[in-house]
């Protein structure tokens, strides 16, 4: 998957889908902030900051689940299913 495949807007469940697919196929997390900012809440980007400045700071995967889960576009099995095939992918195990 490349960033031509993914989606302009994020506002329904297949587009989270595709981006939950980007995630579990391993495409670089450059390509998948744009989705972050548009998503994040006030609220949310003062948690991401508050982590970040005590050393806690999430990917930008983790948080890009996070935002579309409390969105109510997927689920978080969805969102861990996703996140450990991109880990079995950076062992280089079959997902």
């Amino acid at each position: 998957m490349s960033f031509r495949d993914l989606p302009s807007l994020v506002t329904q469940r297949e587009e989270a889908v595709t981006l939950l697919e980007a995630i579990a196929s391993g495409v670089d997390e450059a390509e998948l902030a744009p989705y972050l900012m548009a998503l994040m809440t006030y609220e949310a980007e003062q948690a991401a900051a508050i982590m970040r400045g005590s050393g806690n700071e999430m990917s930008v995967r983790v948080q890009l689940g996070a935002l579309l889960t409390e969105a109510g576009l997927v689920t978080q099995d969805e969102v861990f299913a996703a996140l450990d095939a991109r880990r079995a992918l950076g062992r280089g195990e079959a997902a």
